[in-house]
């Protein structure tokens, strides 16, 4: 290595530790690591919206924890061959930790010039696009996402997370392309299921939606968006009962949820149960009031 580029590399050092002594945690909650993203996201993937995100992404920092919306989780951690280890993973963690805590101007920061430094880092490339993709910046996004699958072209994670990106933009054949290579790769990928699910609600399938929402909390039964929209399908095939049953969980999962309330609300009334549905109602309004 050239003396500029051992400089280089001590600059950047000096950089991570300096990011990592200047994060911030919220009282109370220690040095836990969260998910960055729920779904909902595309999550992400947000859905179409329930108040997470509606198409469900990962972050592959946080790829085998349990998630508690749903947007994300990814199986598997690409392995990446770093140059400098200890740098790399000084300005991971910290890119990290500042998209945790809501800063993602900060982490997308640090998370180009992590990428500066190692190109490669499939990892931190993923990451890097999921704030894009937050952030609006769609085509970047899906750029990124196209690099990271040059260097591994069956992640099922990356391939995912694109896949949930070109839903929510409408390019359905391309997003059902990637998420079906996704469960080629791992069959047990609730997030592509969940974002096959959501492909075809998107489409107006909804009879062809439920065996995705339901494999998806089979495989993830904490995911509050897929019985939301478990319901939603439910209902359009007039399986009432089924729908109720699935509007419940997701008001148990996420009692903040407007749309869950306002759900069981419509599926009561086509029970003939009046009573009960202006109940639901109320209950959707006073969400919103909080």
């Amino acid at each position: 290595m050239t003396a500029n580029g051992r400089r280089r590399r001590r600059r950047l050092k000096k950089r991570a530790a300096v990011e990592m002594s200047a994060r911030v945690l919220p009282a109370g909650l220690g040095t836990s690591v969260q998910p960055v993203y729920g779904t909902e996201s595309t999550a992400e993937v947000g859905q179409l919206h329930f108040e997470m995100a509606d198409d469900s992404k990962i972050d592959l920092e946080t790829a085998n924890e349990p998630e508690p919306d749903g947007a994300s989780s990814i199986a598997i951690e690409p392995q990446d061959v770093t140059a400098e280890p200890a740098a790399e993973d000084l300005l991971y963690r910290a890119a990290h930790d500042a998209a945790q805590e809501g800063d993602t101007r900060r982490a997308t920061g640090i998370y180009r010039e992590l990428l500066r430094l190692n190109p490669d880092n499939i990892k931190a490339r993923n990451n890097l696009a999921l704030l894009l993709d937050q952030a609006g910046d769609r085509e970047e996004a899906l750029e990124a996402l196209d690099r990271c699958l040059e260097s591994d072209p069956t992640n099922p994670d990356v391939l995912a997370n694109r896949g949930a990106i070109l839903g929510a933009a409408n390019r359905y054949s391309e997003a059902r392309r990637d998420l079906q290579n996704a469960l080629q790769s791992d069959p047990c990928n609730a997030e592509a299921q969940f974002n096959l699910g959501l492909v075809e609600i998107r489409r107006g399938l909804w009879t062809g939606a439920i065996p995705y929402l339901r494999r998806a909390i089979e495989l993830d039964a904490s995911r509050a968006a897929a019985y939301f929209y478990l319901g939603e399908a439910l209902n359009h095939v007039d399986d009432l009962e089924g729908a109720l049953q699935a509007y419940q969980r997701a008001a148990e999962l996420k009692p903040n949820s407007t749309q869950a309330y306002y759900g069981l609300g419509i599926v009561l009334d086509r029970l003939n149960r009046p009573d009960e549905a202006a109940h639901m109602y109320r209950r959707s309004r006073e969400v919103v009031g909080r």
